[in-house]
């Protein structure tokens, strides 16, 4: 069905305080806007259904039971609610806005490319969604709808955010056993396929993040039709593929997809969270650099210095950089302190990250042993890696190369070589946006 009558014009204000400044996206029921909450002064995503959808009461259910279900969940890694009701006949949802790019739209850029995302990258994405996905579960909700296209990785700090929960349903709901969902992602029971007695639950969810871990380790769905229905018998019936059979070296992670896979809930993990600790496990076999599990949140001291890591081989750049760094944010805010320490290794980097969590990384991309995208990869999987604003500094990164790091978030680009002056600018405008940001999100 088309959208009808969905478009906002822009400048609308919603519920008296969320002007509307663009669209975002659309679908089948609606659109997505970016707007301004003029109260707190911050971006959110405004999303709204058509009259013609509102006026259609299983529509309006499945929306107002979107709003509730995000209503009840506390996850950095799950997208926030803030507000729920009606404008001019149209439901409308306020929520957060999560500023990046699809998980999807990542990995088929890696496809493109004839490439995977670092395996390091992958695990770290996996276990901090499967922490989102276990308190939506938690709340006693079911997402359904679990895949790379909803989850966002987000600009400036590649923190993994679930988003869309237009499917999602209490838990053990009886009407959820309703094929509704994407097949290529679900499993066999939410497709009405399943063994006898099995129903829509926690293991539902359990198996799609069990779809998205096989992808982004291998590059690759366990299961491809064009024919709906063959796929649905796939899921079923047939015995996924080994991550070791696309790529060797995965050994370690197929009895855990495999489990993840199972055609009988009962079969599969109790939470994702689970998964994930098996996951880990996997990973300390598979590399010399063991995993870390997503933490609790860290608690920051408001008044420590802002720590800043430069990693660069070049140690003569490495100490321009680190003065540029200070004058930098000397210009921008003369009461902020700045640390900056050097690492001229990607595994010295590590070291220094575990020991004091950076605010601010300076990368070079070019470095012998670890790269630039591989020690990032470890970093961003560290206590407080989500935290960390990253810069990448090369003479060697075109903007050809640069969606290898579209997955950890990462999007200012400084080429070498590069006058004082000049880095001094660019570096305040990062403190600057940075800031900002950081305001909007009300920390």
């Amino acid at each position: 069905m088309a959208i009808v009558n969905a478009e906002v014009a822009q400048g609308t204000v919603i519920d008296g305080r969320y002007r509307i400044e663009s669209e975002l996206g659309r679908g089948g029921m609606g659109l997505v806007h970016l707007a301004r909450d003029t109260w707190l002064d911050r971006p959110l995503a405004v999303k709204m259904i058509a009259p013609s959808w509102a006026a259609n009461s299983a529509a309006a259910s499945s929306f107002l039971r979107e709003a509730k279900a995000l209503a009840f969940v506390r996850s950095q890694y799950v997208v926030q609610v803030y507000a729920f009701g009606v404008h001019e006949g149209s439901y409308f949802l306020a929520m957060e806005y999560a500023r990046g790019r699809t998980l999807r739209h990542i990995l088929a850029e890696h496809r493109a490319h004839g490439d995977a995302v670092p395996t390091h990258r992958a695990l770290t994405i996996l276990t901090r969604i499967a922490e989102g996905v276990d308190a939506v579960h938690a709340a006693g909700i079911v997402h359904r709808d679990i895949k790379p296209a909803n989850i966002v990785i987000e600009e400036d700090t590649g923190r993994p955010v679930l988003v869309d929960f237009g499917l999602a349903v209490p838990r053990d709901d009886p009407s959820a056993a309703l094929s509704m969902g994407t097949p290529h992602y679900m499993a066999p029971e939410q497709a009405g396929a399943g063994v006898p007695g099995a129903t829509v639950g926690v293991g539902t969810d359990v198996y799609a993040l069990g779809v998205t871990a096989f992808e982004m380790l291998t590059g690759r769905l366990p299961f491809e039709s064009d024919d709906q229905a063959q796929l649905i018998r796939m899921h079923a019936r047939k015995l996924p593929p080994a991550p070791s059979s696309i790529r060797a070296d995965l050994t370690p992670f197929d009895a855990v997809i495999a489990k993840a896979l199972a055609k009988d809930p009962a079969d599969r993990y109790p939470t994702c969270g689970a998964m994930a600790y098996e996951l880990a496990a996997a990973g300390e076999k598979w590399s010399t650099k063991s995993l870390t599990l997503p933490p609790p949140p860290m608690l920051v001291e408001r008044n420590r210095p802002l720590s800043v890591l430069v990693v660069d081989d070049d140690r003569v750049f490495a100490k321009f950089a680190a003065q540029a760094v200070q004058l930098a944010f000397f210009r921008h805010r003369k009461d902020l302190r700045v640390m900056v320490k050097g690492a001229g290794s990607g595994a010295e980097a590590i070291d220094r990250a575990i020991a004091e969590p950076p605010d601010l990384v300076l990368l070079d991309f070019d470095m012998p042993g670890l790269d630039g995208v591989d020690t990032l990869s470890r970093l961003r999987a560290l206590p407080g890696g989500d935290a960390a604003r990253v810069v990448v500094i090369s003479g060697r990164v075109n903007s050809s190369d640069r969606w290898r790091f579209a997955v950890l978030g990462v999007h200012d680009f400084v080429k070498k070589p590069i006058d004082f002056r000049r880095l001094v600018d660019r570096l305040e405008s990062i403190a600057k946006r940075v800031e900002q940001r950081e305001r909007d999100r009300g920390i």
